[in-house]
């Protein structure tokens, strides 16, 4: 996590020599000396910048000038990747006190970013704190936004979720656009405060930012799903399927199971089943199973046939009691569809398969029903009689045994 937030604020201020020099007292030598040496640098004459910085130390008394003298030899180390260095000769600058609040917080906010690459965050905030209060006591409104988002990312770090939401939302108020992970961050520290709402909002503006992050999408419809919301976790989803955003796979079955839960499993079935053809969707036992689930509560009884035994043909290689089950399931609509071959096969499959208990029963008692409804009554009585000797169906084959007989008398 700390690797990411560092990547998030890691925006050094090199703050100009120029700069600095509108605002405070510079003799012209001390001032064409530090803009010659920040020309040096820009120009990676690293040998020659140090030897600047080093006669310039040496002869200058505490005070602006050396702070400036400090912060540049920070920014040689920098440039030569030796971050412990940078630290110090920052840590010496800010020391001196020699400049005004709002140019001190520009410098605190490198050191507290050096202070976060090695993991101190309480110096991170210990450095950068009281300087951006005292800058916004100073002038207010002059603290720029890189000081609040690396202080809020300090924060967030440390998990004190309640100050970095505090900070991170003025630095993203003072920025004319924001950018997208410093709104990640802030909506992350709402998620650990279970303000739900207010997470859901940040996520409003990072869609508008970067429509097409399907992960945007799917966190709003989690959110507004913990806030017992399934209607706008559906508007969210249906909006990103109608745009194409929608692609993993557990966002599109978790459309789908609101689409059923929410009252329109028609349009479930059809957009699972087109997911299926074109897919985008694996096809595994569940998503037959939840399929056919579809169908039969809109009342598509045939296609929902269809579907449970698509569902039990593959999970034959991994599962056979469950392909028994889903085979039984697909007999029991097939009958009541007058489907009566295919209540025969789906009957047989399932007890081949190790259907047990009542159901086992059920399946040749039922099985004696289909043939006896095609009017093959030498089949049927063969079933009736297996049936017979289970016994759970007992009875009922017994009925249906002195029921045929009966038939045969007249």
């Amino acid at each position: 996590m700390l690797s990411r937030l560092l990547l998030v604020v890691s925006l050094f201020v090199f703050t100009s020599v120029n700069a600095f020099a509108a605002n405070q007292s510079l003799s012209p030598k001390t001032y064409q000396a530090l803009n010659d040496i920040q020309t040096l640098l820009i120009e990676e004459k690293y040998s020659e910048v140090e030897e600047g910085l080093k006669e310039l130390e040496e002869n200058l008394t505490p005070g602006f000038g050396l702070a400036l003298t400090y912060q540049i030899h920070a920014q040689l180390f920098l440039a030569q990747e030796d971050s412990a260095q940078a630290l110090v000769f920052f840590n010496k600058a800010l020391e001196l006190e020699a400049m005004k609040a709002v140019q001190a917080v520009s410098l605190a906010t490198n050191v507290a970013q050096l202070y976060l690459a090695s993991s101190n965050v309480a110096g991170a905030i210990k450095v950068l704190q009281p300087r951006i209060e005292a800058a916004e006591e100073e002038k207010p409104g002059s603290t720029n936004a890189m000081a609040f988002i690396t202080l809020g990312s300090a924060f967030q770090v440390k998990q004190d979720f309640i100050n970095a939401i505090i900070w991170l939302k003025q630095g993203i108020a003072r920025a004319k656009s924001p950018r997208e992970n410093w709104l990640q961050m802030l909506m992350a520290a709402h998620y650990q405060l279970k303000q739900y709402p207010q997470a859901i909002s940040v996520l409003d503006q990072l869609i508008a930012i970067n429509e097409s992050k399907e992960e945007y999408w799917l966190q709003q419809a989690s959110l507004n799903q913990l806030l017992n919301s399934p209607k706008e976790a559906l508007k969210v989803l249906q909006l990103a399927h109608v745009r194409n955003i929608l692609e993993k796979e557990d966002g599109l079955i978790t459309l789908v199971q609101l689409l059923i839960t929410q009252g329109v499993p028609e349009r479930a079935g059809r957009t699972l089943h087109d997911l299926l053809k074109q897919g985008k969707i694996e096809l595994t036992e569940d998503n037959w199973k939840l399929l056919a689930s579809a169908w039969l509560q809109s009342r598509e009884r045939k296609q929902a046939i269809v579907a449970f035994i698509k569902a039990a043909q593959i999970s034959l290689a991994s599962d056979k009691k469950a392909a028994a089950k889903l085979y039984y399931r697909a007999a029991q609509l097939q009958f009541d569809e007058s489907d009566f071959v295919g209540a025969i096969t789906s009957y047989s499959e399932s007890r081949k398969l190790g259907i047990n208990g009542k159901k086992a029963g059920m399946t040749l008692l039922m099985q004696g029903n289909a043939y006896f409804e095609l009017e093959d009554y030498v089949n049927a009585k063969l079933y009736f009689s297996k049936a017979l000797k289970e016994p759970n169906t007992t009875n009922s084959a017994r009925a249906w045994l002195d029921y045929m007989e009966q038939l045969e008398l007249f």
